[in-house]
């Protein structure tokens, strides 16, 4: 049977919801209630299939949740929701999910959805059909009301089989490999599945990008020239179009 994980910011509910996936055999984790929480415990725990009501606590909706879920870790969605209107299935079709259950509902139709999505994933194979929304189609498509904040602390960055939280603090500079990302830190370096486009649009205002291949966080930039900026022992190229901004963001002076 599957690990899963719920999503869900009403208590009597969630507890409601845990206690019907036992009786099917299933081991449900902890209920959280926020996109923030889920994507911790999906980097600290195996997970096989997320129930995520559409409408939950946090700066992230069940949408815009369920598409970071699918992009960092490839888990099946299933939505949860009251609402069973045109305008909220068209929205929640954006995320792709695995399946759609209307509150209430009985155990016979989790059990049904729980089944199909499991199926499904499994044909699909480990990366699932997920659509990249992350640049600027995927937010227009979504709407500034589903958009995700950007990062605020901290984020939590492939390691091995599981995921390690990073301080922003501790970022010295990230750098594209075609289709990867090397992140380098004070302490380590990770390497991970991802498009500078994609972070730039997350990350906070200490964050530059200086070059096509560089983003800097300019907190930990050491010095200056023509054409690069020292980080660490590092010299991190600065585009001729890059330039202006970051004189103006580091306040260089005469």
């Amino acid at each position: 049977m599957a690990t899963i994980l719920i999503v869900e910011d009403e208590i009597l509910i969630a507890d409601e919801i845990a206690r019907g996936l036992t009786r099917l055999g299933h081991h449900p984790l902890e209920p959280v209630d926020n996109g923030d929480e889920a994507l911790g415990v999906m980097a600290r725990h195996p997970v096989e299939l997320v129930l995520m009501d559409i409408n939950i606590a946090g700066d992230c909706d069940g949408i815009a949740t369920a598409l970071l879920v699918r992009r960092q870790f490839a888990v099946p969605v299933v939505f949860l929701t009251a609402r069973s209107d045109s305008a909220t299935l068209n929205r929640a079709k954006r995320a792709q999910p695995y399946g759609y259950l209307v509150k209430p509902f009985t155990d016979d139709s989790l059990r049904a959805q729980i089944e199909l999505a499991l199926y499904n994933a499994y044909q699909a194979g480990p990366t699932g059909p997920v659509m990249d929304l992350a640049g600027a189609a995927g937010d227009e498509m979504l709407g500034a009301a589903e958009r995700c904040p950007k990062f605020k602390e901290y984020l939590f960055v492939r390691k091995g089989s599981g995921h390690v939280k990073v301080l922003l603090r501790d970022i010295l500079y990230f750098e594209a490999l075609q289709n990867y990302v090397r992140l380098h830190t004070v302490k380590e370096n990770f390497v991970f599945d991802s498009t500078l486009k994609e972070l730039e649009q997350k990350l906070p205002d200490q964050f530059l990008k200086t070059h096509r291949s560089h983003i800097v966080n300019l907190d930990h930039v050491q010095a200056y020239e023509e054409s690069s900026v020292l980080l660490g022992k590092d010299y991190i190229p600065v585009s001729r179009s890059c330039k202006d901004e970051l004189k103006n963001r580091i306040h260089l002076v005469g």
